[in-house]
């Protein structure tokens, strides 16, 4: 799960600060609309770069975010917007839109955050969806003694 079913998260600080510096890093965040109403309440929303949000609703935006894309294109398309910006790569984080990415073949590593909690309840990691990938452990990167997050390359 990447969320409880009301999306409230249960990460812990230190997976939260480094999930937003691996964001940081690619410098494209591509977002549904839900990680949008969140992200947009904190102070370091939008991110520098370019920031676009898949949705079909409608959003209001602040006049100075000038970084940031609404948009209801499908996955290739999005792609297309990246690279048309000049970018070459990408962080899409959410169950949904991660998983109607990685369908298409357009995802090549995925970040794991595994935490000491466990519920039945909550928003999928992956929507109930037919497919299958496999996946190379690339790196373990322990953030406390019971917390670690997973890197992985796509295979296939």
């Amino acid at each position: 799960m990447i969320a409880r079913s009301d999306n409230s998260d249960f990460s812990s600080e230190l997976a939260r600060f480094d999930f937003l510096k691996t964001m940081k890093k690619y410098k494209v965040n591509v977002i549904g609309r839900n990680t949008f109403k969140i992200a947009s309440k904190s102070n370091g929303f939008p991110l520098d770069g370019l920031n676009i949000v898949v949705t079909k609703h409608k959003i209001k935006l602040k006049r100075e975010w000038k970084n940031v894309i609404v948009t209801d294109k499908k996955p290739k398309d999005i792609i297309k917007i990246i690279e048309s910006k000049g970018y070459k790569s990408a962080m899409v984080a959410g169950g949904k839109l991660a998983t109607s990415f990685l369908k298409e073949g357009l995802v090549n590593e995925i970040y794991l955050n595994v935490e000491p909690i466990a519920f039945g309840k909550g928003i999928p990691i992956f929507t109930n969806e037919n497919f299958e990938t496999k996946l190379e452990l690339l790196q373990v990167k322990r953030f406390s003694k019971n917390e670690v997050r997973l890197r992985y390359r796509v295979l296939n």
